[in-house]
Parts: C-alpha cells; sequence; structure tokens
C-alpha cells in the first residue's frame, strides 16, 4: 500500500478564529541603506495578500488525528485518513515513512492534545519565534488539552540547548507534557496555524508578542554588569559572510562606529534578552540569533546583511516583519546582489548611525576628480 497524498493545513475544514491580524504596512517599513536600492526582493515574501480577507489565525482540529515525535521528525501531523499536513512536516531533516499499517497501529491516546512544533524546533529561532508563542495561545483557546512537546533525548542527541531556560522564564515549564517519541493518536489534535502557509506568518499576529513581552519582564536587571549598546552578532565560520574583502570593510566600518562583536551561543537566554533590551544598534547577517530584536524597543536600529538563501531571486523576510512590529528602525543589505563592497556598507552604517561619513567621502572624491581634471586640461592648455 502507497502513503496518502499530503494535505495543506489551510485546506483543513475544522478550525474557528482566535485571532486576526492587522494589515501590517510591512513594506513601508523598510529604510533604503542607500539611494535606489530596492526593497522588492524582501518585501515580496511577506506572507500577507489580503486578497483572500484579513489574516487570521486559527484553532484547527483533526479528530483522530496523528502525531509523529522522532528525531528529525517531531511534529508531523497526520488526519485520520493517514494524509500527512504538508506544512508540519516543511522542516522534516528525514522522510516520515509511516505507512498505513503503521498509522492503525499507532498508540491511542483518551485526551485532547495540542502540538505546538514543527520539525525544526531544535533551531533558536523556531524555538523562540514559532513554538513558545503558541503556548500562552494553547492555554487560554483549549484549556481542556495537553501541550505536548518532545521528550528530552539522551546526552549527546540534538535538541533545543534553550529549551528549559525559556520554558523556566515563561512559567510555563509546568504546563507543558514530554511525550517519548512514537506515533500517536490522540482523542482530538489540535494545531495552531494560521490561514496562509507560511509559518512564520505567526509573526503578524499583535496578540504573539505578548508571549516576547512576558519573557522580558521575567528577565530581572543585572546591573553589576555592562552590556553594549551596539552589537554584531559574529558567528564562527558564517556561511554568510565569507567573502575576505566584505568582511574586512565591514570590520572597518564597525570598528568606526563602536560596535562590539558577541556570540550568542555563548550567553544564556536571560542574558541574550538583556543585551538586546539595552541595545540601541544590531548589525547581523540573517540567522536565528537575530530573533532576539523582540526583545529591543522601539529605538532599536537594525541592519541585516541577508541574502538569496535559496537561489530564487528572493530574501526573507521575518526579521523585517519583526522590526516592522516592534516599530524598530530596519534596513538590509543583499549580499547576493554585491550589495556588501565598500561603498553600499559605507552608506549603510551612515543612515544606520545618523552619519554622513561616507556620503562625504563620496563628495570630497567627486571634487578631487574634478579638480583633477580642471588641472589636466589648465596643463594641456599651457603646454599648447
Amino acid at each position: 500500500m502507497t502513503k496518502a497524498r499530503p494535505i495543506a493545513v489551510t485546506d483543513l475544514t475544522e478550525r474557528r478564529t482566535v485571532a486576526v491580524g492587522r494589515d501590517p504596512r510591512i513594506a513601508e517599513a523598510v529604510v533604503p541603506s542607500f539611494r535606489g536600492q530596492n526593497p522588492a526582493a524582501l518585501v515580496k515574501q511577506v506572507p500577507y495578500h489580503g486578497t483572500s480577507g484579513p489574516m487570521r489565525l486559527d484553532v484547527v482540529t483533526i479528530p483522530g488525528g496523528c502525531l509523529l515525535f522522532g528525531p528529525g521528525v517531531d511534529g508531523i501531523v497526520f488526519t485520520a485518513e493517514g494524509r500527512p499536513v504538508s506544512e508540519t512536516a516543511i522542516f522534516a531533516r528525514t522522510a516520515p515513512a509511516v505507512m498505513p499499517e503503521r498509522l492503525r497501529a499507532a498508540q491511542e491516546v483518551d485526551e485532547d492534545w495540542v502540538t505546538v512544533i514543527d520539525c525544526a524546533w531544535d533551531n533558536h529561532f523556531h524555538l523562540l519565534m514559532l513554538a513558545l508563542p503558541k503556548l500562552p495561545l494553547a492555554r487560554a483557546h483549549l484549556p481542556d488539552a495537553a501541550i505536548v512537546l518532545p521528550a528530552r533525548r539522551p546526552e549527546g542527541a540534538r535538541g533545543p540547548a534553550m529549551l528549559d531556560q525559556l520554558l523556566a522564564l515563561s512559567g510555563y515549564a509546568g504546563g507543558v507534557r514530554p511525550v517519548a517519541d512514537g506515533l500517536y493518536r490522540p482523542r482530538n489534535l489540535h494545531l495552531i496555524w494560521q490561514n496562509h502557509d507560511q509559518p512564520a506568518a505567526l509573526h503578524l499576529f499583535d496578540e504573539v508578542f505578548a508571549c516576547f513581552d512576558a519573557l522580558a519582564r521575567a528577565v530581572p536587571a543585572d546591573t553589576a554588569r555592562r552590556f553594549p549598546k551596539r552589537i554584531f552578532i559574529e558567528r564562527v565560520r558564517d556561511p554568510r559572510l565569507l567573502d575576505p574583502k566584505a568582511i574586512r570593510s565591514l570590520d572597518r566600518h564597525l570598528a568606526h562606529h563602536g560596535f562590539e562583536k558577541v556570540r550568542l551561543e555563548e550567553r544564556d537566554m536571560a542574558d541574550q534578552i538583556r543585551l538586546f533590551a539595552g541595545a540601541t544598534h544590531v548589525v547581523a547577517a540573517h540567522g536565528a540569533g537575530l530573533s532576539n530584536i523582540v526583545f529591543g524597543g522601539p529605538d532599536l536600529r537594525v541592519l541585516e546583511l541577508n541574502s538569496d538563501l535559496d537561489g530564487r531571486g528572493s530574501l526573507r523576510p521575518w526579521f523585517l516583519i519583526l522590526a516592522a512590529k516592534r516599530g524598530q528602525h530596519y534596513q538590509y543589505l543583499d549580499a547576493s546582489a554585491c550589495e556588501l563592497a565598500d561603498l553600499p556598507l559605507g552608506l549603510a552604517f551612515d543612515r544606520l548611525m545618523g552619519t554622513n561619513r561616507q556620503a562625504l567621502r563620496l563628495r570630497l572624491t567627486g571634487l578631487r576628480h574634478r579638480l583633477d581634471r580642471a588641472l589636466s586640461r589648465l596643463t594641456g592648455r599651457a603646454g599648447a
């Protein structure tokens, strides 16, 4: 027997709306890093079309649905008939070999469950931005359902390093149930999903951001230590910043403007929240650590070094959405379009810092060229 064909989560009909999104006006939030920069490759990816009514956040119920937990396949959902819900498997690291006979042997559970994770939840971005915000929504709208997460696996297995810290800070450590790897069929399986096929469309809802505010309030201030105000998120062997010339130019501009390099993997979650809550400027390549701008205030100024990660001529807009929802100043440079050269970098830092250093350099260079041309003409006439 063959596996049943997938079904889109947006095609599941048993649902109720728990939140309605506002028009995010994301395109208006992009501040060009230099004159003539075209943000089309970025804003065209924002998952808000407005053609089929407002963006909705729904509780989707699958009576007799199945939930799969296992390394690389955590959170894949199947309907009672065995059809995999395609969006829940987007980030699966292996193809789930779940045949009909295995589905029939799923462990029966006589209660309702709600799942809040996807197969990439051990990534900081997915854990912090897509899983954690669903916990208060599940508690508020599905009070009789058990919130389930995969149980911690043996030491050395891949797992969300920040999970315990985040659960403790959020206050939900006692409200979730760890479940061993396996295939389960609860009485009713619930998802919290938006009426769009992009998981990160969750960022478009005001209700989601209450989770981050609560996390920030849970972290006490640490006045005994100094946290830098201007930060560059540094990663070891960052594949997005491999051009040595671009790295040298970037380092020069960072140093000139007083930025300090930080490695978030060396800080616990409380310190990361403190760091971003007090920061005034953040520069970073596109990556999970930039998620922490949600803990920054509206005065935070962000420069993202983005790139076409899929080779499709588009950029990922998730941090633009986060900055726009926080009312933060947001700029970007597209490494795929050679925008990490010294000139666009300098112009971007000028705009980010409110200075005119690069623009003044350009004017002085232009003046020098004009003087050189004028001197050349005078010399030529004198020789004639």
